[in-house]
């Protein structure tokens, strides 16, 4: 079943994917491939880095998002822009599609949807002509 709106919530380790209408949803969890995966490394001579994303995790999550027409990215840290950018850069159309990344610690599921349905909710009546 395809729905217009998606949101994914994402962090380092784990993406859940939810496609929804403002009465039914599916969801997908994404796991990522790295057990543990370090944000940053020891500082040495040559100064810290950041360790590069899991890209088979940003791949696996960016096939659950497929058929969204309109996608909410949220997360805590770093992950969701990058996560975001990652759809910009190698799969435009979704790129395209992203309507918004916010910050959002961890929310419960039904957290995240009620968001993401009153965010869309709102969104849709800025687009609606006459509402």
């Amino acid at each position: 079943m395809s729905h217009y709106h998606a949101v994914v919530w994402i962090d380092h380790q784990k993406a859940t994917v939810w496609h929804f209408t403002s009465t039914e949803q599916t969801e997908t969890v994404v796991h990522s491939h790295e057990q543990h995966q370090r944000v940053h490394s020891r500082k040495t001579s040559h100064g810290g880095h950041k360790s590069p994303a899991d890209r088979q995790f940003f791949d696996d999550a960016t096939r659950a998002l497929e058929d969204a027409h309109e996608i909410l990215v949220i997360g805590p840290a770093q992950t969701k822009q990058e996560f975001a950018s990652y759809l910009r850069d190698k799969h435009p159309q979704l790129g395209r599609a992203i309507v918004a990344v916010e910050n959002a610690d961890h929310p419960t599921d039904a957290e995240v949807l009620a968001y993401a349905r009153r965010h869309f909710k709102a969104l849709d009546r800025m687009f609606t002509p006459g509402a």
